[in-house]
């Protein structure tokens, strides 16, 4: 009988110590890291139809840029879609120079990329 109540008081040990390996040996969460303001920037500089577009707005008002708000990222977001990001001056653009785009995170390249521009 002693046996058996040595067993039993070992069982709970071993449980909480395999327990506690599984819990170490597990790969740690993916992150994602936050789309910077200049990153963000860099990508529509080195997009086609991004530089295109800007270059046509400022023709006809040199004070208009791209402005980019982008949102709180501290739940990881793989995907950003920013709309009305053409500002004249401090104020807003005119209807016919606005313009939307949407970054992804590519997981295999790990970076963030354009996957639309619209104007």
């Amino acid at each position: 009988m002693p046996a058996v109540t040595k067993f039993s008081f070992s069982l709970p040990w071993f449980a909480l110590a395999s327990l506690a390996l599984v819990g170490c040996s597990t790969p740690p969460k993916a992150t994602v890291p936050a789309l910077t303001p200049e990153n963000a920037a860099t990508l529509l500089r080195n997009n086609a139809k991004a530089e295109t577009w800007i270059t046509y707005v400022k023709k006809q008002n040199p004070a208009c840029g791209y402005q980019l708000m982008l949102p709180d990222q501290t739940n990881q977001p793989t995907s950003i879609d920013l709309s009305h990001i053409v500002m004249c001056g401090a104020s807003p653009s005119p209807k016919e120079f606005d313009a939307s785009v949407s970054f992804a995170y590519d997981k295999g390249a790990q970076k963030w990329v354009i996957t639309r521009f619209a104007s």
